[in-house]
C-alpha cells in the first residue's frame, strides 16, 4: 500500500490517500480542490472516505467530494458526533465555520471496532474516545500503519477540554494504544509522522 500525504486546509490538516493498484481510500478530507486534483491526475478509483472523527477541519471537503465521486463516508459507530449536531463543535465559534454536511444526501456507514475490509484494503478500527466521543484509529496491520487523527500526535495528544471530549476516556484509550507493537508508524491529523516506539519513549502521555 502506498501512502500519499497531503497537508492542506485552513489549519493545515494531514489528508492521506491510501493506494493499492488503481484503488484508493482517503483518510480525512479537508480540501476538495486539492484532493480532487490529485485523484484526477493519478486516475485513481475512489472506494470511500474514512473519517478519524467529525471535527469540521477533517471533513470540510467531504460533501463536495462525495457529490462528485458517489462514494460512502465511514466513521465511528461510537456516537454522538458533530455531524449530528454541529453546535457541539467548539471550532465554529473560533473560526466562524459551520460545516455543510447533509446526512440525508451522503451514504454514511458506521464502523464497529474490529477488522474491516473495503475492496482490497484490510484494516482494524480501534475505538479511541477522548479527544472526541467518536474518535477512532485506522490500523493497517500488514502495512504497520496507524492513522490517528487528533487522538495521537508526535510527542503529544489531542485536547480534551471541549464538548464531547473526555480526559478519563483519553487515558483509557492511551492505555490501549500502548499495547500495540513499537514498529507501527503513526500518521496523525496534524504535524509530523512518528512511530509508537518513539512515542512510548518521548510522549509524556504515553510514557507514564
Amino acid at each position: 500500500m502506498k501512502i500519499k500525504k497531503i497537508t492542506c486546509g485552513i489549519i493545515e490538516n494531514n489528508n492521506y490517500i491510501l493506494i493499492k493498484e488503481n484503488d484508493c481510500l482517503i483518510v480525512d478530507l479537508s480540501d476538495f480542490d486539492i484532493i480532487d486534483k490529485f485523484i484526477e491526475n493519478s486516475e485513481l478509483n475512489v472506494l470511500g472516505v474514512l473519517l478519524t472523527h467529525t471535527h469540521w477541519d477533517h471533513l470540510l471537503g467531504v460533501e463536495k467530494f462525495v457529490e462528485k465521486y458517489k462514494v460512502p463516508v465511514y466513521l465511528s459507530s461510537n456516537r454522538p458526533n458533530y455531524i449530528m449536531d454541529a453546535n457541539f463543535d467548539y471550532t465554529i465559534k473560533k473560526y466562524g465555520i459551520r460545516v455543510k454536511f447533509d446526512i440525508d444526501k451522503i451514504d454514511i456507514k458506521y464502523l464497529n471496532e474490529g477488522k474491516q475490509k473495503i475492496g482490497n484494503f484490510e484494516f482494524f478500527v480501534i475505538d479511541t474516545p477522548g479527544h472526541t466521543t467518536c474518535s477512532i484509529v485506522y490500523y493497517f496491520l500488514t502495512e504497520k500503519a496507524m492513522f490517528t487523527g487528533d487522538f495521537l500526535f508526535k510527542k503529544t495528544i489531542g485536547i480534551t477540554n471541549t464538548q464531547l471530549s473526555n480526559k478519563e476516556q483519553m487515558k483509557e484509550s492511551l492505555k490501549i494504544i500502548k499495547t500495540y507493537p513499537n514498529d507501527v508508524d503513526v500518521y496523525p491529523g496534524h504535524g509530523e509522522d512518528t512511530n509508537l516506539k518513539f512515542e512510548k519513549i518521548h510522549n509524556k502521555y504515553l510514557n507514564k
